[in-house]
């Protein structure tokens, strides 16, 4: 039995089953969790998103960006953009299956027995694990109420950029889905979030520092496992994290961390991206 998380699939369903060949994933054996991003700029969510269903009893996912936004197209809180290519979803006989599927996941997975933590953008650095995973819980409850497409209306905006700026329950939840689905750099001196910058780390300008980076970062008892960070092209391993978005839907790879001996495992984007 392995466990693997694999990156960023964007809707590269081609891809994805050419990695889920090439790891040997075995449903009745092994478990994979994707690193949000399931759907979105991709030529084919649709059959991600079939192959997901197909695959409840060894397949779970935190939510990414694109996720997250396609819930809200789905509630008509926003129009569909032609760049999110996800139209097959919403006509899909299976809307509101995949709708309910993206509602019961997580934004963070804690999984104790690797000593791993896996999100879509990364875990703000001034909180430690549990404070962190309790403001996560917070999230999927709203997610899974029955006011959810109200709560979804509330997380556009990229303020406030600190926890000690948000006044309201409002606020305090939009902080903690941008730094678990937008987050890249933060100010060095006040860990504010800041997303105008979305470049490599060498390339920001001061005071900006990726957020694993920072100076302040609370140490945490596990590796955190994020993806969302194309531009980093899963340049970023070590004990204390592992970026595994390496470009799949530019045409670069897709990328899979087995859990249980931390190997990467890659296959070239095979995917039709034009």
């Amino acid at each position: 039995m392995a466990h693997y998380v694999i990156g960023d699939v964007q809707g590269c369903f081609q891809s994805l089953v050419a990695l889920t060949a090439h790891i040997e994933f075995d449903p009745n054996r092994d478990q994979i969790t994707l690193a949000g991003d399931l759907i979105g700029r991709g030529p084919q969510s649709l059959q991600v998103m079939e192959w997901v269903l197909e695959h409840t009893d060894s397949v779970d996912a935190v939510l990414g960006n694109h996720d997250l936004h396609f819930l809200a197209v789905a509630a008509g809180l926003k129009p569909i953009k032609p760049k999110d290519r996800t139209e097959t979803l919403l006509q899909s006989p299976k809307r509101d299956r995949f709708v309910d599927w993206f509602r019961h996941c997580p934004l963070s997975i804690d999984l104790p027995e690797h000593r791993a933590l896996v999100v879509h953008a990364g875990v703000w650095p001034g909180w430690d694990r549990t404070t962190w995973m309790a403001g996560m819980q917070t999230i999927q409850d709203r997610l899974l109420s029955t006011n959810w497409a109200h709560h979804l209306s509330e997380m556009y905006g990229n303020e406030p950029a600190h926890p000690d700026d948000a006044h309201t329950e409002a606020d305090s939840a939009r902080f903690l889905i941008n730094a678990a689905t937008r987050m890249r750099f933060v100010d060095r001196h006040s860990l504010a979030l800041e997303f105008s910058h979305k470049e490599t780390p060498d390339s920001a300008p001061d005071p900006l520092v990726p957020w694993m980076d920072s100076e302040r970062r609370v140490a945490l008892d596990r590796q955190v496992i994020f993806g969302h960070w194309a531009m980093l092209r899963g340049q970023r391993q070590d004990t204390r994290v592992c970026a595994l978005d390496t470009g799949c839907v530019y045409g670069d790879r897709l990328t899979a961390l087995r859990l249980d001996d931390r190997a990467l495992l890659s296959v070239e984007a095979v995917d039709d991206h034009g």
